[in-house]
């Protein structure tokens, strides 16, 4: 094994919710993925905000903020729980955020 590999071997995939809240304070949840942490994501989905950046959905809120991610070893099982959690309804992020979750899919 190279040390690419052996370096992309090692990284650590997260997927992550954010709270967003629009103009009228309404709250949605942005669910993403990435393999940096979820701190410096969240840095850059706020820069978004600060910018007013409308061609990404987190620039069109007033507010973000990390409420909820897991890490993964493995690129795959990461992008697909990514599309999970997309698929959920609000009233199901709410119980991941919480802990509470009893969807029988997640």
């Amino acid at each position: 094994m190279d040390s690419f590999q052996a370096m992309i071997s090692k990284m650590t995939y997260y997927v992550y919710l954010l709270e967003c809240k629009n103009k009228d304070d309404k709250i949605s949840y942005y669910c993403g993925y990435t393999s940096k942490s979820p701190n410096k994501r969240l840095q850059e989905h706020q820069g978004s905000v600060k910018r007013e950046d409308k061609s990404h959905y987190t620039g069109r809120q007033k507010s973000v903020r990390l409420v909820y991610y897991e890490s993964y070893e493995d690129r795959k099982t990461a992008l697909n729980r990514e599309k999970e959690i997309k698929k959920l309804g609000s009233k199901y992020k709410i119980k991941l955020v919480e802990g509470t979750n009893d969807n029988p899919q997640t």
